[in-house]
C-alpha cells in the first residue's frame, strides 16, 4: 500500500476532502453521485505504482463536510487539481463524477491532459423516464436509509451486474459506513453550465469512454452522444459489469486504463 496523504482542500465557501499517493504523472479520480472516494480502492492502490494519484469527495459524501454556502463542483474540481495534482491531469470521473470531469475539460483545459469517462452522463442529453424510475423498480417504498441500501445493493438491476455479488457487498458496507451520501443536500449546488452537449467538439485531449455491459441504457446512449461529438474518442464496453466497473471488474478496468495511457503523447 502506498503511503497516503489526506488533506482539506479550501474551496468556495468550504473546503473538500483529498488524498493523495504515488509519484508520476497525476490522475484525479472523482466519484458518482451514490458512492464516494472509497470507490476507486482497486485503482487507487493499483496505479500509484506509476502515477500520482488524487481521489476526493465531493461535498457531503465520505469526509467531505455537507455545503453551507453555494458552490460549484467543478470549481472544487479544479481546486483539487490545483492543490494535490501538481500539474496537468488525466481526469477519470464515473457517473456524475464524469460530467464533472467533462466540465472541467471545457472550462479550464490547461488543466486537463485526458479523460477517463465512466458510466458517463453528459448535460444536454434528457433522461428517460426508464432511468429516472430505474425500470419502474424504484418507489417511495425505498426513501427510508436502510431501505436505500438494501435497494442498491440487492434490488436495482443495472448499478451493480446481477452476478457480481462481491461488489453489491461492497456497496452495501460503503452505505451503511457512509449514511450521509444518501441524503446529499443539492440545494446549493451550482449546476454546470452551459451544456457539455452542443460543446463536446471543443474537447481536444485524449478520451475513453468506458461502460459496463449490463449498464441501463441511458448510459449507453450517453456514451454514445460522447463518442460521436469528442474527436477521437474510443468507446470500450466492459462485460460483467454494470454502472461501477471499476469496483466490479477492477482487473478488467485497469488494464483497460493502463493500455490508455500507455498510447497519450508524452
Amino acid at each position: 500500500m502506498p503511503r497516503v496523504e489526506r488533506r482539506d482542500v479550501a474551496a468556495q465557501g468550504g473546503s473538500v476532502l483529498c488524498e493523495v499517493a504515488g509519484t508520476g504523472s497525476p490522475l484525479v479520480l472523482t466519484h458518482d453521485g451514490l458512492l464516494h472516494r472509497e470507490t476507486w480502492d482497486a485503482q487507487f492502490t493499483s496505479l500509484a505504482d506509476a502515477h500520482r494519484i488524487v481521489r476526493w469527495d465531493r461535498r457531503g459524501y465520505g469526509l467531505s463536510a455537507r455545503p453551507t454556502a453555494q458552490y460549484s463542483s467543478v470549481d472544487d474540481l479544479v481546486c483539487v487539481i490545483e492543490s494535490a495534482a501538481e500539474g496537468s491531469s488525466v481526469l477519470i470521473g464515473s457517473s456524475y463524477g464524469s460530467l464533472i470531469s467533462l466540465h472541467c475539460a471545457l472550462d479550464r483545459p490547461d488543466l486537463v491532459s485526458a479523460l477517463v469517462l465512466v458510466g458517463p452522463i453528459v448535460s444536454g442529453l434528457d433522461f428517460s423516464e426508464h432511468l429516472v424510475s430505474r425500470g419502474g423498480l424504484w418507489s417511495s417504498d425505498h426513501a427510508a436509509p436502510a431501505a436505500q441500501i438494501a435497494y442498491w445493493s440487492e434490488i436495482d438491476r443495472w448499478l451493480v451486474a446481477p452476478q457480481n455479488s462481491s461488489a453489491r457487498k461492497r456497496v452495501a458496507e460503503l452505505l451503511a459506513a457512509n449514511p450521509q451520501n444518501l441524503e446529499p443536500d443539492v440545494s446549493l449546488e451550482q449546476p454546470p453550465e452551459p451544456a457539455a452537449l452542443p460543446r463536446l467538439g471543443d474537447i481536444a485531449v485524449p478520451t475513453l469512454i468506458i461502460v459496463g455491459e449490463y449498464d441501463i441504457p441511458d448510459v449507453h446512449a450517453h456514451a454514445g452522444a460522447l463518442q460521436a461529438g469528442i474527436r477521437g474518442a474510443q468507446r470500450l464496453v466492459l462485460a460483467d459489469s454494470g454502472h461501477l466497473p471499476q469496483l466490479e471488474v477492477p482487473d478488467a478496468f485497469n488494464r483497460s486504463v493502463r493500455d490508455f495511457f500507455a498510447k497519450l503523447p508524452r
